[in-house]
């Protein structure tokens, strides 16, 4: 098999190119950025998908069975940029998909356009309601996934957290893991109650594996499936790395105290054969050994 992965120079992407060649199939590596880290059989295609990608991209799809669209512009990027790259890219890939015959386009979504948990645990039947500009682009190119026809199996990954080594944004998880790793003190706000989910990269990559072997369509949530608070993750952090920072209290409230992102992965684990095998524990060690 051979697949198209967008977006191969980020965190995500990278993993799933790596986890596709390691089962054996040819992996054409998209970028507008350049690649390095990967083994030399794997092909890279320079694309931004900011601009138009016909020209670029439709003599490579022309040769591939399928494509794992993990390229996505993210906050803080202006909303014109958002919609460009998460929307209209997404778009622009399936039309080109469908014309060069490509049988399987998985996009990886985001939790985020759910806003907030109104239920527990939380399926795949959960309300949606984007409130900003990148949770309404996510919504948007999942409905250009999964409305996909003409032969083109469409499927859907909303991702949570998305943790484990090469992560670099700025948030929560690498901040704990630099802060404990330094011994400086781990803040946390209001009572640090709000449960998150972790999900790390190779498992998201290995159910991009199992997807795309089964030629499994729909939509399904890729979580960890255990939540996990605040400060439960700065007590991790602290213990998996041997650190003797404090766990302090800024006396800042959190609107988000009561809420628990619990997510239901069964669907994943009946249809794809997944289950995530990477405990917290080895996303906080393995994520701090990619800094060093």
């Amino acid at each position: 098999m051979r697949v198209l992965v967008t977006g191969a120079s980020g965190h995500v992407g990278g993993a799933v190119v790596l986890a596709l060649h390691a089962a054996g199939m040819a992996v054409l590596a998209a970028s507008r950025s350049p690649l390095a880290g990967f083994p030399p059989d794997v092909q890279p295609v320079r694309a931004d998908l900011r601009g138009p990608i016909g020209d670029t991209l439709r003599p490579v799809l022309a040769e591939c069975d399928a494509v794992v669209h993990c390229a996505a512009a993210l906050p803080p990027a202006p909303d014109d940029e958002i919609a460009a790259v998460n929307t209209a890219a997404t778009r622009g890939l399936v039309a080109l998909a469908r014309e060069c015959g490509v049988r399987q386009m998985l996009f990886l979504s985001s939790m985020s356009l759910l806003r907030r948990p109104l239920e527990r645990p939380i399926t795949e039947a959960h309300p949606v309601a984007p409130d900003t500009a990148y949770a309404q682009s996510k919504y948007d190119g999942e409905a250009a996934v999964l409305d996909a026809d003409s032969g083109l199996t469409g499927t859907v990954f909303r991702i949570t957290s998305p943790v484990g080594p090469g992560l670099r944004r700025d948030t929560l998880f690498p901040r704990f893991v630099c802060a404990a790793a330094q011994g400086a003190p781990l803040t946390l706000n209001g009572r640090g109650t709000r449960r998150q989910d972790y999900v790390d990269v190779r498992d998201i990559a290995e159910a991009v594996v199992r997807a795309l072997s089964a030629r499994a369509g729909g939509l399904f949530n890729i979580a960890s499936g255990v939540p996990v608070s605040n400060r439960e993750l700065a007590e991790r952090c602290c213990a998996v790395l041997d650190s003797r920072s404090e766990i302090l209290f800024s006396g800042m409230p959190d609107p988000d105290d009561e809420v628990v992102w619990e997510v239901c992965i069964e669907k994943a684990r009946q249809t794809l054969g997944w289950t995530p095998s990477q405990p917290l524990d080895a996303s906080i060690r393995d994520f701090y050994r990619s800094l060093v």
